[in-house]
């Protein structure tokens, strides 16, 4: 697997296919609506942060969350799972976002196996959790969920619903314009599951072809 090359290959829209893909009435986009979800979900997303970033010049995403007062907690407890998805989460009922410090640190030690090729630090995951939950208060508090904002879907033949899954579609754009990254966030996801050996590296590269197909 040549990591660099996975790293670039995981481009803003195929990782939001990814994470579209995860939205439990994905089955039931038309085909020919994909991509009006995924490119809808990145302009809202980059959108919000350019806005951020001209409200909050020269400021970190910490000294953004102090200016409107989000609290940064821990959990009261946090459990060992196999494998961690669960990284912070944004409560809107305390204005806090709440960090997981053991998956934080867990993804740290999995990025730093070689063969995943993108190294972190656990300020810079940490960095990055705490953006993406930033996104979240924005839609609880400013500008509204991101998949209010987009069509419904028809699920059964008198009933439609939202595709939630794009507001984290949204989110994980947001995170990416506000740090300034060069890579896609949730590749992180897909990074941990070969550094932790839960995936073979030839996963990621067979899931990427995989969304390259899907995508055309």
């Amino acid at each position: 697997m040549d990591k660099k090359k996975i790293v670039d290959r995981a481009t803003d829209e195929l990782m939001s296919l990814a994470e579209l893909k995860e939205d439990l009435y994905f089955k039931k986009i038309p085909d020919d609506r994909v991509k009006y979800y995924i490119d809808e979900s990145i302009k809202i997303g980059q959108e919000a942060a350019r806005d951020m970033l001209n409200t909050f010049q020269g400021k970190n995403v910490i000294e953004i969350c102090e200016e409107n007062k989000i609290r940064l907690d821990k959990p009261d407890e946090e459990y060992d799972f196999e494998i961690v998805r669960l990284r912070g989460k944004y409560d809107s009922d305390i204005n806090s976002i709440i960090l997981y410090d053991l998956s934080i640190k867990k993804v740290e030690s999995a990025l730093s196996d070689s063969k995943v090729g993108l190294k972190l630090s656990y300020d810079e995951i940490k960095e990055i959790q705490i953006a993406h939950e930033l996104y979240h208060y924005l839609e609880d508090k400013e500008i509204g969920a991101t998949y209010d904002k987009l069509e419904d879907i028809r699920v059964f033949l008198t009933k439609r619903y939202p595709v939630m899954k794009c507001s984290d579609i949204a989110a994980h754009i947001f995170c990416k314009e506000l740090l300034k990254l060069s890579y896609h966030p949730k590749i992180l996801d897909y990074l941990y599951l070969v550094g932790t050996g839960y995936a073979n590296p030839m996963f990621l590269e067979n899931y990427i072809n995989e969304l390259e197909i899907i995508s055309k």
